[in-house]
């Protein structure tokens, strides 16, 4: 009889270890969300430009839209710097429970990872939720400025090299690549004045610190009066001034990603992803934020997740050729 209550005893604790393991194992992960019922919290959007920036309001604005369409308020957090990179770390490293996204535009997946090392993989570490627009970026002068065309500004380079200065979103950010790839075209030496975002550079520009700027941003500060332009960055011109030519029409054979969207995290599941997609394609059918787009002078233009993953990863690779050519890889 003992022996058998020994053993009784003994089975009855393997049984009880068997039982706690096999409850651990098939339940890896009951503290986490049913993606079906998602989201039952607050999303947070990091914006990846500075404050009243174009990023920064259009972001805003579907943060807003897509937030009631979910039912989950869409809290969106600056973290400026780094011509973008310091958000995209963070949307990176986050979680992919769809609990963080971000803004995002070319300079830090097309052109940052080219020339120095950054704290993510673009083509291995992100999720793509959705292009929403284009951003003509103008090359703007004050409207007391000497200069009436880019030719004058170009001619005035050339005589006096490094004299003329210029901003852009960002040191090696996309308009600062473009200003680049136009000098050594020419032969000229312009002076690019380092700015932390697109705010920052129209700062110096309507300050008088520098002689010019080109940023997406500085397309509202055309309706003021206070700036003008002289050339466009983008295929086509601009509707808010239909007489200044593009930067191709002056016969600069440059290219120029101008796109604007959305990113989580790798590894999202396929059902947030997909509420999320959504929300937000309504988001940018509402004629409120269409109607914003045209105060900033952005383009409407949608691509979901795969296109736009597509359009991303053939720019990552086509403007990694033009770097390499103006010394600035890594």
């Amino acid at each position: 009889m003992k022996g058998q209550r020994i053993v009784s005893q003994t089975f009855g604790k393997v049984f009880f270890y068997v039982m706690v393991s096999s409850f651990v194992w098939i339940n890896p992960c009951d503290g986490a969300e049913d993606p079906a019922k998602f989201p039952s919290k607050p999303i947070t959007m990091i914006i990846h430009m500075n404050p009243g920036g174009t990023s920064d309001l259009s972001g805003r604005k579907l943060a807003d839209l897509a937030g009631k369409v979910l039912g989950q308020p869409i809290v969106p957090e600056s973290k400026p710097g780094g011509a973008g990179v310091i958000a995209l770390n963070g949307v990176a490293k986050a979680d992919p429970d769809g609990y963080t996204i971000g803004t995002v535009t070319y300079s830090p997946v097309v052109f940052a990872p080219h020339f120095r090392p950054v704290p993510y993989k673009v083509k291995e570490d992100f999720t793509w939720i959705m292009q929403y627009a284009e951003l003509p970026q103008p090359f703007c002068i004050l409207s007391n400025a000497r200069w009436k065309t880019f030719k004058e500004f170009i001619e005035e380079a050339r005589k006096n090299p490094g004299k003329l200065t210029y901003t852009s979103p960002g040191p090696k950010s996309g308009m600062h690549i473009l200003m680049e790839e136009i000098a050594l075209a020419e032969n000229v030496k312009l002076t690019h004045v380092p700015t932390s975002g697109g705010t920052e550079s129209i700062s110096q520009l309507l300050g008088g610190h520098v002689d010019a700027s080109v940023t997406a941003a500085l397309a509202m500060h055309l309706r003021t009066g206070k700036v003008r332009a002289l050339v466009v960055a983008g295929e086509k011109r601009l509707s808010e001034i239909p007489n200044i030519p593009t930067f191709l029409e002056l016969g600069y054979q440059v290219e120029s990603p101008l796109w604007a969207g959305l990113i989580a995290p790798k590894g999202m599941d396929p059902r947030i992803l997909k509420r999320l997609s959504d929300a937000f394609k309504k988001a940018y059918d509402e004629p409120s934020f269409k109607e914003l787009l045209g105060t900033l002078v952005m383009a409407p233009i949608y691509r979901d997740s795969e296109p736009f993953k597509q359009l991303v990863f053939k720019d990552f690779d086509s403007q990694k050729k033009i770097i390499e050519k103006l010394g600035f890889s890594k």
